[in-house]
């Protein structure tokens, strides 16, 4: 998790959402990512999407001989992240701080298609988490807009009370 704070880390200076992810296959960290959907004007850039998706090829193969996958973010992923992710038939996410705005593992796999709910990887929370909680507040409260800023920095603050 320490590597995706520091990919997190690098986003944040220069001005994108501080986002960082690495992936690990049987226990080795394989590739790692940052967030880049404001500095590259794409909604789908996120650091998550971005990783499995460049290591799709790899991934797939390491699953087909029964690799163990795993990927660690700095932010619980939203719902594409998640859909990505499922897609890549990921055993595990390992998550740092929830995202009040749009974490999407809160979805239960038996709601979902039998399909998919055969698919979802085990999700674990927590790991770091104040130090990316801290790099998210500290993101919001120097926000885009005075309103996005205090929106953000509030609803963030508030989730943290509920640790």
């Amino acid at each position: 998790m320490k590597i995706a704070l520091d990919e997190a880390e690098q986003s944040f200076k220069r001005g994108d959402f501080p986002i960082g992810a690495v992936l690990v296959i049987d226990g080795k960290m394989v590739d790692k990512c940052k967030n880049n959907s404001l500095s590259s004007n794409k909604w789908i850039s996120h650091a998550k999407t971005i990783l499995l998706s460049k290591n799709s090829a790899l991934i797939k193969k390491c699953k087909e001989s029964g690799s163990v996958v795993e990927l660690y973010t700095t932010l619980e992923p939203c719902l594409m992240c998640l859909g990505v992710s499922v897609h890549h038939r990921l055993n595990r996410i390992i998550y740092a701080c929830p995202d009040p705005n749009s974490g999407a593992t809160h979805l239960k796999p038996l709601t979902i298609k039998k399909r998919y709910a055969d698919l979802w990887p085990k999700i674990q929370s927590g790991l770091m988490k104040e130090d990316s909680f801290k790099i998210m507040l500290a993101f919001f409260e120097g926000g885009k807009t005075e309103k996005w800023k205090k929106k953000n920095a509030k609803l963030f603050k508030s989730m943290q009370k509920s640790w």
